[in-house]
């Protein structure tokens, strides 16, 4: 029988690009995460307007993974225009 991954959602940014190097890292310390677009992309030069993106890890990771991207966001490896979830 298959064993159940429970993914949680950690963070929030609107950048494809901070959400492709956040998937990134993660990777580079086997952290296995979900990146997912929240929402329709407008016609707007307001990032408020950008679809969200949603990067989920599994529940046993979460505290790694917030520390991983705290670390980053304070390096500016990735921006601070994102949140954190949990």
């Amino acid at each position: 029988m298959a064993t159940r991954i429970n993914l949680i959602d950690i963070y929030l940014s609107y950048s494809d690009l901070d959400a492709g190097v956040i998937e990134t890292i993660l990777e580079g310390f086997n952290i296995s995460c979900s990146v997912r677009t929240i929402g329709m992309m407008r016609f707007s030069s307001d990032t408020a307007d950008f679809p969200e993106k949603r990067i989920a890890v599994e529940e046993s990771k979460v505290e790694n993974a917030r520390m991983i991207l705290s670390n980053a966001i304070r390096s500016g490896v990735i921006s601070k225009d994102g949140r954190f979830v949990v």
